[in-house]
């Protein structure tokens, strides 16, 4: 018997999409969950051949997926961001008063071991495609092109500056 594939297109059309009763629905959670799995198995390509999960996703989306070469010492977590406040969305508002649906930071991870460190690329993401190029670069540049950290960093900061993003409020580093 075969398991069944869906595309990125087949996630787009399921009724619940983009989710929203995720935190409370299981069926969507689940759906939410392939759909990041899927986003980033689409993005990595043979490269994704690498990576491995490294962490249970958790129920409440911290994070919603991780994956970490061991060969490269990279990693890559997602964790979901949600408009909680209802505040204005970028790009239709911008400071301190508007929601951003992507953040971005770079964080020394570990191995199950606890010893061996992982360069890791968490990203804060919200599931709204307005954000899809940014966090397709973000996710290629680390896992895919390798990029040294600090150019990760100042890529980053250069976002940040870019769209006027202020820092999250939230610490999501294992630190």
């Amino acid at each position: 018997m075969n398991s069944p594939t869906y595309t990125l297109d087949d996630i787009r059309r399921h009724p619940a999409f983009p989710f929203p009763a995720w935190p409370n629905d299981d069926h969507q959670f689940l759906m939410l969950e392939l759909y990041w799995a899927e986003r980033v198995r689409e993005l990595l390509g043979e490269d994704l051949s690498g990576y491995a999960p490294l962490f249970d996703t958790d129920r409440d989306g911290n994070p919603i997926l991780t994956l970490t070469n061991t060969q490269q010492a990279r990693g890559l977590r997602l964790v979901v961001l949600e408009n909680e406040n209802a505040k204005p969305v970028y790009p239709d508002s911008k400071g301190p008063d508007a929601f951003y649906g992507l953040y971005g930071f770079t964080n020394k991870g570990r191995l199950p071991d606890g010893t061996t460190q992982v360069d890791e690329l968490v990203l804060l993401v919200h599931l709204d495609e307005r954000y899809a190029k940014h966090f397709d670069s973000f996710v290629k540049w680390h896992c895919v092109e390798n990029l040294p950290m600090s150019e990760m960093e100042r890529r980053l900061q250069e976002y940040e500056t870019e769209i006027g993003q202020s820092s999250p409020d939230a610490d999501f580093s294992d630190d």
